[in-house]
Order: C-alpha cells, then sequence, then structure tokens
C-alpha cells in the first residue's frame, strides 16, 4: 500500500491554489494557509512537500555488490522525520505530522534520499 493510499483510501486530495504552487519541482507550501488548513490539506501537504524534495533511497542510490548496503552520498541519508520536524513541526499539530510520518516509515521506512533538481524536473 502506497503513501497516498494510507493517507487517503478514499483518493488523494488535491491542493488549492492558495495552498502554494503545486506544479513546483519543489513544493512550498504557504505557511499561514498551512497552519489554518484542516487535517486532510495538512496531510496533503506534508506528503506533497516531502515527495518534491526526497524520494525511495531503493529508485536513486546505489547498493552495494549484494545489495545489502546503500552507498549514500555527502548529504545522505536524510531522516523523514527529522525533515519534516524541522520544516512543519511548528506549523501543524503533531497527530498530523505522526499520521504522515507513519505512513512514509511503512512505506519506505525512516531513511530517504534527497531528490537531485535535475530528476525533480527545476
Amino acid at each position: 500500500m502506497s503513501v497516498t493510499d494510507r493517507l487517503w483510501p478514499n483518493g488523494p486530495v488535491d491542493l488549492p491554489p492558495e495552498a502554494g504552487n503545486v506544479t513546483a519541482s519543489r513544493f512550498e507550501p504557504d505557511e499561514q494557509w498551512i497552519q489554518q488548513a484542516h487535517a486532510e490539506l495538512q496531510k496533503a501537504a506534508l506528503w506533497r512537500w516531502f515527495a518534491t524534495h526526497l524520494e525511495d533511497p531503493r529508485d536513486a542510490v546505489p547498493h552495494s555488490e549484494n545489495d545489502d548496503d546503500y552507498l549514500w552520498g555527502d548529504d545522505e541519508p536524510v531522516l523523514a522525520d527529522q525533515a519534516l520536524n524541522e520544516r512543519f513541526g511548528s506549523l501543524v499539530p503533531k497527530a498530523v505530522m505522526r499520521e504522515v510520518l507513519t505512513a512514509i516509515r511503512d512505506e519506505v521506512g525512516n531513511e530517504w534520499a534527497l531528490k537531485r533538481l535535475d530528476k525533480a524536473g527545476g
């Protein structure tokens, strides 16, 4: 089950224009908007931000010859809990953060790779 399926079993939630530029290579939500948005929209904004900044290391990071270890670069791995808490810890309720982090960790774990801008289209 994917992160979006876990967070929105009835289908994905679209962000309104006031959330920020959702088509940007790296989504940055409007901070006033996210503080006032209801929980479902906050979760959608957190996931959109996360998915435009980080990616599954299985697809982005070379593996050792026996596939047991990732060959991380200088700035990796990025820990999902740290990244989200640093960016949104003061903006969204802990319950919203916890739900998004649980879905992210269940999908891949806490270690993610930084999404390179050339891959993100920017």
